[in-house]
């Protein structure tokens, strides 16, 4: 891995350059990520042809049915989250297909931000072997077709990862922003960016320690100025189903397939489950431990960062809200290349292409579950 004496993160007396912040010009980045999404939309018009689509897109377009039906009664604020989604999904003519075009568009954009970041600190077959371990991977492709909210999120998501290592390692006032109205619109698609709004906020002090240590303060106001959106966010909506539906906190209520508090297989044992679980998970994802490593070695406090998202997760199954293993795949995969862009040295570029390259054997000989991968992957071929 990487020696003692290489950055984890860009030293913050360096400022970043324009060509960081917009490598390619608005219409050139767009084009580029249009040209990035068309090989799934492609694919997604296959399927569609072959008459698939997902559970998450045919629940989608009934809740939108829905409200629609609903009318002025805004009791049926009790169907509408994610209310992102729903929201597309009422607007946008064409129904499923629309919903998986849409969510094409948005793996488009996660693969070019990806793409932008890895190319500013590696070579390009390097930039591609740890691509690869994202984009050839067959159950990458049904959830960037199929998973709308997921793809969604995990684009917000890892624009407010980067966007937080340059405010917090650098000291860029607008990457705090950035990511905190990032971290806002990951919720509007997934409940699960409250958490990583909270481990961001957890991990801000071990970051930024070394820049602002004379000043403990700052510490208090980069946690807010990340947590403050989505927080509002999620208050606000919490509101709004309660006070019009008369449920709360509403959307919990119509998670698909959660039982919260509910701890069927005893407290004790089922955080044991959920432990395990968990776990097994993230083996599937060699990767962000190769990545976590590497940053453990060169900044011991800030891997706090790294398990955090997996306790959290891990709780989160103990509580009754269950996941799919191909969307903590998905989002595992995405944090280690959006770390890697910001920790990869010439020392450690070997272990990380190797990395890569086992991630990608372990994906296709043991593919993360998912319960619609196997249709789709029948319904395509």
């Amino acid at each position: 891995m990487a020696s003692a004496g290489s950055p984890a993160i860009r030293s913050p007396s360096r400022p970043a350059s324009a060509a960081e912040h917009q490598p390619w010009l608005s219409w050139q980045r767009w084009a580029v990520r249009l040209l990035a999404a068309l090989p799934l939309i492609a694919l997604a018009l296959w399927t569609a042809h072959r008459g698939f689509a997902s559970g998450e897109l045919r629940l989608l377009e009934h809740r939108a049915d829905l409200l629609r039906g609903g009318g002025p009664d805004l009791k049926s604020l009790r169907y509408g989250y994610p209310p992102l989604p729903l929201l597309l999904a009422i607007i946008l003519p064409g129904g499923t297909l629309a919903l998986s075009i849409t969510a094409c568009l948005f793996s488009g954009v996660i693969l070019t931000y990806l793409a932008e970041r890895l190319l500013r600190r590696l070579p390009v077959p390097a930039t591609l072997a740890l691509l690869a371990a994202f984009v050839a991977v067959p159950a990458m492709w049904y959830a960037s077709t199929q998973l709308i909210a997921t793809d969604a999120s995990l684009a917000f998501l890892a624009i407010a990862l980067g966007a937080f290592i340059r405010f917090t390692a650098r000291g860029e006032t607008e990457g705090g922003f950035v990511a905190g109205i990032a971290l806002a619109l990951a919720y509007g698609f997934d409940p699960g960016a409250i958490l990583f709004a909270v481990v961001m906020c957890a991990v801000a002090p071990l970051i930024s320690h070394v820049r602002y240590q004379d000043d403990p303060a700052a510490t208090v106001g980069i946690a807010a100025v990340v947590f403050f959106p989505v927080a509002a966010a999620t208050l606000s909506w919490f509101f709004l189903v309660w006070k019009f539906a008369g449920t709360f906190p509403g959307s919990l209520a119509y998670a698909a397939g959660a039982h919260p508090f509910t701890f069927p297989a005893g407290v004790g044992r089922g955080l044991a489950r959920a432990a395990v679980t968990t776990g097994l998970d993230v083996l599937h994802v060699p990767l962000y431990l190769i990545v976590a490593v590497g940053l453990y070695r060169l900044r011991p406090l800030a891997t706090v960062g790294l398990v955090l998202p997996i306790v959290a997760l891990a709780i989160s199954l103990w509580l009754g809200f269950p996941y799919p293993q191909l969307s903590a795949f998905f989002m595992f995969t995405v944090l280690a290349l959006v770390i890697v862009a910001d920790t990869a040295s010439r020392q450690n570029r070997h272990v990380l292409i190797l990395a890569a390259v086992a991630q990608l054997a372990l994906a296709i000989c043991w593919p993360p579950a998912s319960p619609g991968f196997t249709a789709w992957l029948h319904a395509v071929t």
